[in-house]
């Protein structure tokens, strides 16, 4: 009995003591849980301690606990043990100022969708992330189990975008399903069913557009800026032939086919330095709205493609803004919220001149002004010595006022003015005399318009436009000896009003209509050396237009047609009548098929102005169209495709159709026997365009071809149909992009088939007409240039400087193989030294290897 009383004694011992032991590391564990603090505050003890500042995100610093630092230690060791327990990077910016970077992690969220005016969950609601799509449920609620805490989400309702979030700022509300408040209000926004198309920041939408979100645009080959209008070349279809980023090309169009708005303002100047660099600052430019075919039929003009610029119209909490220099331009822009429904926004630009051996304003400069009067003038001659003095530069200016007047109520101010300016400076220096020639371009912009915008209800919107701008392009020549001087200038004056009006019958129909205004005057004058008479005329048109459009969501809303038309009444043409059609089917969650057509017309374009070029640079001239030697242009278009998504991966394919009748000969730059003909004639372009692009959090690629057929018909000349100077067979593009922390890297590839060109005959190739030498051609563009080829690439590094600040630096290297690539090519007949005729051959060329660098730094 004794025993087996110590045994159970024994025993009962035992577990006390385990018991115990189990209790005291229970309460150790959780003392060492206790004890840990947030990050944030173990970093304010180090920069009290060791005098010292720390650069880091604070919502990823919040979030992470951590031991308190030792004081007992140095900062070096405390740092090495943070970075070896919590993988967080410390990198010493100079003595004092030190980075921190955090681990790129997965984390979980939760959040509901509330309406901010009625307090009520938000049915039917999609929520997108780069690569994947998730649906909230009936209550508005949907759960991520598994997303990269540096992603931005995309809220879409019955695929009306709503709101974008980044997962940052769900997780900083720190609470379980936090409420995330949004407008349901009805919009002119379209319908989303193609997100990340091509590259993050563009989708298409079920109306046939595609829209460029300008803020999650992140890095493109070859800028150092968003240049929007670059950005739009890297869809397939679009594209530069002349290399620049102003004149754009839409499915074998002529550059002045393509309708460019800013706040739906008419842009008859739409770049720097004759095009290479685009007139529009990228830093208050929210979204970018493209369409190629099915154009909504609010818009006219622009008989092969559209493209909107629309400026920020939120209001911050906080003035933000930031500076930012590189190569060709130093930018500013800031954001200041004057009240809380009231807000100015203000950017501006100015280029950087030569005088320290810049690049890129070398290689600009050559490739704008070769072949003409400003580089191809040799500094002696048998006369004397020549040297000249060329500056130019260019800056744009925009404003913008935003006034919240009420929930229902928004009036908006859009300001913008554009500058380019070149001075070319001749002196001649002889034994017994000296001459001077000044010579002097410059091209002007004045924009402005208020646009107001009602919510009657939550079916009735309405919006009203006003505009006003002007364009002026002057030109002089005058040489001092001779006291002769010649002068051209043109300009657009145009007055713009217009009204919208959107009613949403119920979930199924959707009606919008409308009116349009505009008054647009052009007046050329023109001074010719030796002659004090100007020659001058003056055209006037005013349009009154109506337009109604539908939108029509079926079986489900997996069929969504869109159908309208307008008609423009012209004070000096016949009316037109043009009917719109968008059919997007979804035949599966991830496929769509589509087809669109649209009849279109243009009463304003472009021709060239040969006869009085100065310093035989090109110039552009806009015209009205009078229905007799400048005619109206019409066009017709249909096309269909599809795109599927899997994986991942998003494949797109389309083909189209389109015919353009009424251009004319002296509007399409013919440096051969067309260059003075006068004929008016048509042209017929078909095409497949097929992309595939794939996207993961860290890396995304894209891989475009497009396939062109593109003949003109003119049934004046002979031959009637011979190849259009925009006729580029096969064009491929590839681009592809990759994360790491903080760091993003680009790189690209573009090739098309070489443009068409005109060649002499190869016998008896020089005539004589009236005495004077003629060059006799071949068939028009019978010979095609070499194919283009540009690789391209670039980097950028975005860091945070403190609490205020944080900066960014890009690199790009455009064309780093240095390949030569023709852009025109055309002839001349010269005089060699016996004093025989020949005929030179001359070369347009790209640009060459073309560094750039920026530096920004915003707050």
């Amino acid at each position: 009995m004794a025993l087996q009383y110590m045994t159970a004694e024994n025993k009962l011992g035992r577990n006390l003591f385990h018991l115990l032991f189990l209790l005291c590391f229970i309460v150790q564990s959780s003392a060492q849980t206790y004890n840990k603090i947030e990050f944030t505050e173990a970093l304010s003890i180090l920069e009290n301690t060791f005098s010292v500042k720390f650069s880091f995100n604070s919502a990823l610093a919040k979030r992470l606990q951590v031991e308190p630092p030792s004081l007992n230690q140095t900062l070096e060791v405390t740092l090495n043990k943070y970075s070896s327990d919590y993988q967080v990077t410390f990198q010493n910016i100079d003595e004092r100022y030190i980075a921190v970077t955090f681990p790129v992690m997965n984390v979980s969220i939760c959040a509901t969708i509330i309406d901010t005016k009625t307090g009520t969950p938000v049915k039917n609601t999609t929520i997108f992330s780069t690569t994947s799509q998730f649906e909230a449920d009936e209550g508005g609620t949907f759960s991520i189990a598994e997303i990269e805490q540096t992603e931005t989400l995309q809220i879409y309702n019955d695929d009306i975008f709503l709101l974008s979030i980044s997962v940052l700022e769900i997780l900083e509300k720190n609470k379980d399903c936090p409420p995330i408040f949004v407008s349901t209000d009805i919009n002119y926004l379209s319908t989303v069913t193609l997100q990340s198309y091509l590259v993050r920041g563009i989708s298409k939408n079920t109306e046939g557009s595609i829209k460029i979100k300008n803020r999650d645009f992140e890095i493109l080959p070859s800028l150092v800026e968003p240049d929007v209008l670059q950005i739009a070349q890297a869809l397939p279809g679009v594209e530069s032939y002349d290399e620049t980023a102003s004149n754009i090309n839409v499915r074998g169009g002529a550059t002045d086919e393509l309708l460019i708005l800013w706040n739906d303002i008419r842009m008859y100047q739409t770049g720097h330095f004759f095009g290479l660099i685009s007139a529009f600052n990228p830093n208050l430019i929210d979204n970018v709205i493209i369409y190629k075919n099915g154009t909504h039929p609010r818009y006219n003009e622009g008989v092969s493609g559209l493209l909107n610029m629309q400026s920020l119209s939120d209001i911050t909490e906080e003035v933000d803004g930031g500076v930012g220099v590189n190569l060709s331009s130093v930018n500013l822009f800031a954001r200041m919220p004057l009240s809380e429904s009231f807000a100015i926004d203000v950017s501006g630009r100015t280029s950087i001149n030569s005088g320290v051996g810049n690049p890129i304003y070398k290689s600009f400069f050559q490739r704008t002004f070769q072949n003409t009067e400003v580089t191809n003038l040799s500094t002696n001659t048998s006369f004397g010595i020549r040297n000249t003095n060329q500056n130019f530069n260019f800056y744009d200016i925009s404003i913008g006022a935003i006034w919240d007047i009420s929930k229902k109520d928004k009036l908006r101010y859009n300001f913008m003015t554009i500058n380019n300016k070149l001075a070319f400076t001749e002196r001649l220096i002889a034994v017994d005399s000296s001459t001077a020639t000044f010579n002097e371009l410059r091209q002007r912009t004045l924009v402005g318009g208020f646009d107001y915008d009602r919510t009657w209800n939550s079916k009735l919107k309405t919006r009203v436009l006003y505009s006003a701008s002007t364009y002026v392009f002057d030109g002089e020549n005058r040489e001092n000896e001779f006291l002769t001087e010649a002068t051209q200038r043109t300009e657009v004056r145009e007055r713009q009003a217009r009204f919208d009006a959107t009613y949403k019958i119920n979930s199924t129909l959707n009606l919008q209509g409308g009116y349009q205004y505009t008054d647009t005057e052009i007046r050329n004058n023109q001074v010719t050396a030796g002659s004090s008479i100007p020659i001058s005329n003056a055209v006037n048109s005013i349009t009154n237009a109506y337009y109604l459009n539908g939108i029509l969501n079926l079986f489900n809303k997996k069929t969504v047609v869109t159908l309208g038309g307008r008609l423009t009444n012209f004070s000096n043409l016949e009316n037109q009548i043009e009917p719109r059609i968008n059919i997007n089917h979804q035949l599966q969650k991830q496929w769509n098929i589509f087809l669109a057509a649209e009849e279109k017309s243009q009463h304003i374009l472009q021709f060239i102005a040969r006869e009085n070029q100065l310093l035989g640079i090109e110039s552009k001239q806009w015209a009205i169209a009078n229905g007799e030697d400048v005619p109206l242009l019409k066009s017709q278009q249909i096309s269909m495709g599809t795109d599927y998504t899997i994986n991942g991966y998003t494949l797109s394919a389309e083909g189209f159709y389109k015919t353009v009748d009424g251009i004319n000969t002296k509007n399409l730059g013919f440096r051969n026997q067309l260059q003075d003909a006068n004929a008016v004639g048509s042209y017929n372009a078909k095409g497949v365009e097929i992309s595939v692009a794939k996207s993961t959090e860290r890396f995304t690629s894209s891989l475009s071809y497009s396939y062109l057929d593109n003949m003109y018909e003119f049934n004046e000349l002979s031959p009637r149909n011979f190849r259009s100077n925009f006729d580029v067979t096969h064009t491929a593009s590839f681009a592809a992009t990759y994360k790491w922390q903080n760091f993003k890297l680009a790189a690209g590839a573009n090739y098309h088939s070489g443009l068409p060109f005109t060649t002499p005959l190869s016998t008896n190739a020089i005539i004589e007409v009236d005495g004077e030498p003629q060059i006799e051609y071949n068939a028009p563009n019978n010979a095609t240039l070499d194919p283009y080829f540009r690789a391209n690439v670039s980097a950028l590094y975005d860091f945070k400087i403190d609490e205020t600040f944080r900066g960014k630096v890009n690199l790009a290297l455009l064309n780093i193989f240095d390949t030569k690539n023709a852009l025109d090519s055309y002839f001349e007949i010269a005089t060699d030294a016996n004093g025989n005729n020949i005929i030179n051959r001359v070369d347009q060329f790209s640009l060459g290897f073309t560094p750039n660098i920026s530096f920004q730094l915003f707050f």
